[in-house]
This record gives structure tokens, C-alpha cells and sequence, in this order.
């Protein structure tokens, strides 16, 4: 059995996105990979303050909070984070509604236990007025468990 994700139209047609790989939009999600593996935060602003964020099973919102679990990502967790094979592309539906959808593999070393990561990945952002209002996150948690586990034992040697 299939099942489709798109809404039909009346007549049973599938409405279809104008879809692009070299817009605004796309530039502007690689500009935030980049400045996420060089650990450089002045382009956060791209997020609205409120932004929603649906991450696997876990739902926050606020930028400062998103910002928060990126930053940790280096401050604590991980070294030599890179972003390899993704593929950006961003989709403008007949509502007006755009979104900008991101597939990759996140690789990183841990800190606390040294062991190596990859890790494939996809995100889906929607824009409104030039900002990212919501965030969409999928990948296994494993490696992030796995290493907050040993970097919070770790701290409570101490």
C-alpha cells in the first residue's frame, strides 16, 4: 500500500511546488551549515526570536534555546564537526508558504570519549518574512546520548 503526503486539489490532481536548488532561500540555509561547523553564531538572526522547533520527538521554541544545543555542540560535546554530502532545496507551494529543506551527514569526534560520529540528517525550515518561524530536525540520537552521557559522568567525577 502507498500513501502520498501531498494534498489534492477537487479533481484528485496533487498540487506541486515550484521547487529550486539556486534561490535566496537555499543560499541561506547553506550560510547557516557553514557558520554551524565554523562555530560562528552572527547569522542566527536568520531564525525569528520564536522560532518553533520540532526536533525527532522533542518540541521547543525560542531562538536563544536552538542557539543554546548548537553551542553545546562545540563548546561541550564534539570537535572536527563537519557537514559533508547535503543537498539543499527549497520549495514555494501556491499558499505562499515557503520551505527550504536540508539533507546531510553530520560527522564529529567526541570530546569527552574520542570516539568518531557520523550521523545522516534532514531538516525542513519554513519561512515567513524573510526568517526561519519553524524548524523541523531528523536524525538517530544516539551519538549525542552517548556522548552527553559520558561528558556528564565525566563532570560529576570531577
Amino acid at each position: 500500500m502507498l500513501f502520498g503526503c501531498a494534498p489534492a486539489d477537487q479533481n484528485g490532481a496533487v498540487e506541486q511546488p515550484t521547487v529550486s536548488m539556486d534561490d535566496e532561500f537555499s543560499a541561506k540555509i547553506e550560510l547557516l551549515f557553514d557558520k554551524y561547523v565554523q562555530n560562528e553564531w552572527d547569522v542566527m538572526d536568520l531564525y525569528a526570536e520564536d522560532v518553533v522547533c520540532k526536533i525527532n520527538n522533542l518540541e521547543f521554541s525560542g531562538r536563544e534555546n536552538l542557539m543554546g544545543g548548537f553551542k553545546m555542540h562545540h563548546d561541550a560535546l564534539y570537535s572536527n564537526i563537519d557537514i559533508k554530502d547535503m543537498r539543499i532545496q527549497s520549495e514555494y507551494w501556491s499558499d505562499g508558504e515557503v520551505w527550504s529543506r536540508s539533507w546531510f551527514t553530520w560527522t564529529g569526534d567526541g570530546q569527552t570519549t574520542g570516539d568518531s560520529y557520523s550521523n545522516r540528517g534532514h531538516f525542513g525550515y519554513k519561512w515567513e518574512d524573510g526568517r526561519i518561524v519553524e524548524l523541523h530536525g531528523y536524525w538517530s540520537e544516539d551519538a549525542q546520548n552517548a556522548e552527553a552521557a559520558a561528558y556528564a559522568a565525566a563532570k560529576a567525577s570531577e
